[in-house]
């Protein structure tokens, strides 16, 4: 993806199960929302997400089926941008799982994405790639808990 400027965040399925089942994260993901419908920030994704968040990880059975257009109609915002799963992906993936060897291949996907777009930060719930932060070699990529950054105006203007 090419540089706009613009602070890219890698969202992984977790992301979007907060916002779901307003979990832990829920309201700071609301926020990174708002600015990337503002074309503040960019969120990127793989299609990897629109799957696991049929089944977040941990249980045994898919959300209800109910659920499927809300997911389907939320991804297909023009603010979520997308980077396809290819054979340069996979490559990459498949190196960072012996690279890093605790990295389960879903998430090296996840990574590798992360990576190929030039993301400042990933940002999931995942301990797993938490556990990442800092450890990556030859990046600046920040692994993270969704975090919204931005800031209230400091000058506001009151009514007198």
């Amino acid at each position: 993806m090419a540089s706009d400027g613009l602070i890219r965040r890698y969202w992984d399925s977790f992301c979007f199960i907060a916002l779901l089942n307003d979990d832990e994260g829920a309201e700071d993901c609301e926020k990174i929302l708002e600015d990337a419908k503002e074309e503040k920030i960019q969120i990127i994704v793989s299609p990897l997400v629109q799957v696991e968040v049929v089944r977040p990880r941990g249980s045994s059975v898919p959300i209800p089926r109910e659920a499927e257009e809300k997911i389907r109609a939320f991804l297909e915002n023009d603010y979520i941008k997308w980077r396809i799963i290819d054979r340069e992906i996979a490559d990459l993936a498949q190196s960072l799982c012996w690279k890093y060897s605790g990295v389960h291949p879903r998430d090296a996907i996840h990574l590798a994405v992360a990576l190929d777009t030039k993301c400042h930060m990933l940002e999931t719930m995942d301990k797993r790639l938490l556990g990442l932060n800092g450890k990556m070699e030859n990046s600046d990529l920040q692994i993270i808990k969704p975090k919204w950054t931005g800031q209230l105006g400091l000058f506001k203007k009151t009514e007198d």
